[in-house]
């Protein structure tokens, strides 16, 4: 494999938003994972994003702020204000810190899908009292691209780029291979082959490192925020 270079592509959707669409059923309007994966899959991807625009990287243990301007995005803006607001910002916190805000984060996101035409929003209500809502796909074109482009780099018949390297881990870390390769039958394969393509293509010294980084914070996160609530649920 080899790799494409990013800065000719043209991204209309970025890492947060591609990552929403995969984690969302285009019909029932409805998140396909878990709420805890989720909210940690919101942190991890906004961590992700802010790696791929060169503006944080990880040393050790440590979170670092290389760009302090704000972005486009309130969602990407909170993790800035975040890191920032830190004596010390450490990206385990920063992923705690920022999970428990994913509510905000999906709010924005969602919004902005919505004003890009792609989902539309339902208003419902629960025996005529308590409303929810859905978002439902309006316009498949731009995930089923998403989809094809993650499947080519899989099947390798298209080189790889550090964004898709890391939707691919997050897929990975949140345990969204079945949705995110739906049309698939072996998912043991799917997960094997994602793992083999993050490991061993070289983006950049600190991109890679902080895909490693943020991907294993993500796993552990998220296997002990299961493992509380688990014993919490049985006691």
């Amino acid at each position: 494999m080899y790799l494409r270079d990013h800065s000719q592509k043209v991204m209309k959707l970025n890492l947060l938003e591609e990552y929403l669409l995969l984690a969302l059923d285009d019909e029932k309007g409805k998140f396909v994972i878990d709420s805890t994966r989720l909210h940690f899959g919101f942190a991890g991807a906004v961590l992700l994003e802010l790696a791929l625009r060169g503006k944080i990287q990880v040393e050790g243990e440590r979170l670092i702020l290389n760009d302090r301007n704000y972005e486009p995005e309130m969602s990407v803006n909170k993790m800035i204000d975040i890191i920032r607001e830190q004596d010390e910002p450490t990206l385990k916190k920063s992923i705690e810190i920022l999970a428990r805000k994913s509510a905000d984060i999906k709010t924005d996101t969602l919004q902005r899908l919505i004003n890009k035409g792609i989902l539309k929003k339902e208003e419902h209500k629960v025996l005529w009292i308590i409303p929810y809502d859905k978002y439902p796909t309006s316009n498949l074109t731009p995930e089923n691209k998403v989809r094809k482009r993650l499947e080519d780099v899989i099947s390798e018949h298209s080189p790889v780029d550090p964004h898709d390297l890391m939707l691919l881990s997050l897929i990975d870390a949140t345990d969204l291979t079945k949705e995110a390769f739906r049309d698939k039958e072996d998912y043991k394969s799917i997960r094997d082959k994602i793992k083999e393509v993050t490991k061993d293509i070289k983006v950049s010294q600190v991109i890679n490192k902080s895909i490693r980084e943020i991907q294993a914070a993500i796993m552990i996160a998220i296997t002990a925020s299961i493992i509380v609530t688990s014993v919490a649920t049985n006691n």
